[in-house]
């Protein structure tokens, strides 16, 4: 048995151990959590398809974007080999399920409340984009599995985000999410910058100037310079993920401006005019040597671990065509912002200055936050993984063994929820809730008092306390869906009326005031469902459990019933 067959095959046996399941659910929970970089309690709960009528699905998870949804649609299978059959199954009971909306398709009533969610989510005139993936436990290059090869060539297509992973493609995901968390590997890379052909006397290139302790140089370069930078990256450590460490936001796909981009490099006419329709790129670098005189004609800068901070998008579009088709980035120039910058706190500024979009994936940014490290210390004291960082799910020595294991952005969420009041908020919009938790790591709001990282902050056992009702909210999901089936989308309201409830009782936060709290809230959330459907029904309109738990009318109604007035003092409550 080789390492990699090894190292799955262990993972398979405590993952079936835990859940109490057999190794082929495992290796759903298993692929999921390595794909999505979640925990695999978290991949149990929310994205797994519960239930043997999962119309052929194993997985789903909606992951908001800036201004649209990355849906990602599973099918794993604990096998050698490929087969044809199955993979024309996920794409065709996707399309009809999804696509076509037929709810009445036989064996698919576990796939209801995920639809219900799709359905939510364009209804409010959001885009969802779709990957499917298919995910195996062989190898696409398998001698005694001739035909995987083939199938993998006839199906696996990037284009349209249908992906085909064997065994070795989810290693490989699993050492980079390693990999992220080991300290990187010193990069050294020279930028050329192209001479002006204006003035042929005075070709100068660059334009640079420094205040401070900061040097600063603009220039023109080729566009697949770039490309080589991120070739050095990946040959020195493994990935290009520290590359981009600083950039606020992860790559977005193909949304409406990052096709745009790709139109403009595959169109002649355009592309040469490149850098006047992109906003270029901003890098941020340790140590360079900016030239006064060109050497040999060329005006070359020696940096040291440069970091893209602004220019993601552009740059992962480029190295796209770059990998393809790289005769289109032919005469194609772009223009760089160089930065030598050690000062943590001027990173940050420049960084966040940098970015004018929407900013939605903090969590990132947050995980080295001072707060975290006193989140974490509380957290494993009580036996609990958090997990703030990337591929930590393999590499924390709690989530190794099996213990409950939960990312901080989610344990953030349903603080949002519960101690900060927002329900809806957290249920709705997780990039709003982290963005505004780093914001309040970074300026004067007022969170700031809570999340400034001091260690005598209430926030860290508040954060405790969040999860705790959250788990025993995930852990009775489980049992009373039969009875209950809002159950499926209530998370974070439940857990919101749980935690008014001990609070207004001024109780502590032990198991048994947790399932009062919890009896107590998920009857008037009954109450207020049945409402909901009669008010609807009488209006001639179709309730939704997925839209109702999403607005604020849910929190309301909860107010009203278990008689809860809004703080006009929360912040000061909350740091008592």
């Amino acid at each position: 048995m080789s390492n990699k067959e090894l190292f799955i095959t262990t993972y398979l046996n405590k993952i079936a151990e835990k859940f109490n399941i057999n190794t082929d659910k495992a290796f759903e929970i298993f692929s999921m959590a390595a794909i999505l970089d979640k925990t695999f309690d978290e991949i149990f709960a929310d994205v797994l398809i519960k239930g043997s009528d999962d119309g052929g699905i194993d997985g789903i998870s909606f992951d908001e974007q800036d201004g649209f949804y990355v849906m990602e649609v599973f099918q794993c299978k604990n096998s050698k080999g490929l087969k044809q059959n199955q993979l024309e199954k996920l794409k065709h009971d996707f399309d009809e399920v999804f696509l076509k909306g037929r709810r009445d398709k036989p064996n698919t009533e576990g796939l209801i409340p995920k639809l219900d969610e799709y359905i939510s989510i364009t209804k409010k005139g959001y885009r969802i984009e779709h990957h499917l993936n298919f995910i195996f436990n062989g190898e696409i290059l398998d001698v005694k599995n001739a035909y995987n090869k083939d199938l993998f060539n006839s199906y696996n297509d990037p284009v349209n985000r249908f992906l085909i992973f064997d065994s070795n493609e989810l290693d490989k995901r699993i050492e980079n999410l390693i990999k992220s968390e080991r300290k990187r590997k010193e990069v050294k890379f020279t930028f050329n910058a192209e001479k002006s052909n204006i003035s042929p006397k005075e070709p100068q290139a660059l334009i640079s100037f420094s205040i401070l302790n900061v040097k600063a140089v603009n220039f023109r370069m080729k566009a697949v310079e770039i490309c080589n930078l991120v070739d050095l990256e990946i040959k020195t450590n493994g990935s290009e993920d520290k590359l981009f460490s600083e950039n606020i936001r992860g790559f977005l796909g193909y949304n409406k401006t990052n096709r745009k981009i790709k139109d403009t490099l595959y169109n002649p006419d355009e592309s040469i005019y490149f850098p006047f329709l992109n906003n270029g790129i901003t890098i941020l670098c340790d140590e360079m040597q900016i030239p006064s005189n060109p050497q040999a004609g060329q005006y070359i800068i020696p940096v040291s671990n440069p970091v893209i901070v602004n220019g993601l998008q552009t740059t992962k579009v480029i190295y796209d065509v770059y990998t393809t088709e790289k005769t289109k980035l032919d005469g194609v120039d772009i223009t760089v912002r160089l930065y030598e910058a050690k000062n943590p706190e001027l990173i940050n500024k420049i960084t966040e200055a940098t970015n004018t979009q929407t900013s939605i994936n903090f969590k990132d940014k947050i995980s080295n936050k001072d707060f975290q490290k006193y989140v974490k210390m509380l957290f494993e004291n009580k036996g609990v993984a958090y997990i703030s960082k990337r591929g930590e799910i393999f590499t924390n020595q709690l989530s190794k063994e099996m213990h409950e294991s939960v990312t901080s952005e989610k344990v953030i969420k349903f603080w949002y929820a519960t101690y900060y009041e927002n329900p809806e908020i957290a249920k709705n919009s997780i990039s709003r809730v982290l963005e505004e938790v780093f914001d309040a790591t970074n300026q004067e709001n007022p969170l700031t008092r809570l999340f400034d990282g001091d260690k005598n902050s209430p926030v860290y056992l508040q954060l405790f306390n969040s999860y705790l009702i959250m788990k025993f909210v995930a852990d009775k999901k489980m049992s009373r869906l039969q009875i209950d089936d809002f159950l499926e989308y209530s998370d974070e309201i439940l857990s919101y009326g749980i935690y008014k409830y001990i609070m207004a009782n001024q109780l502590i936060f032990s198991h048994d005031n947790i399932e009062k709290g919890y009896n107590n809230a998920i009857f008037i959330i009954r109450k207020n469902v049945d409402d909901e459907k009669r008010k609807r029904e009488g209006m001639g309109e179709t309730y939704s459990h997925s839209s109702y738990f999403k607005s604020s009318q849910c929190r309301i109604d909860y107010n009203t019933d278990a008689n809860i007035s809004e703080s006009y003092d929360l912040i000061e409550k909350l740091l008592v």
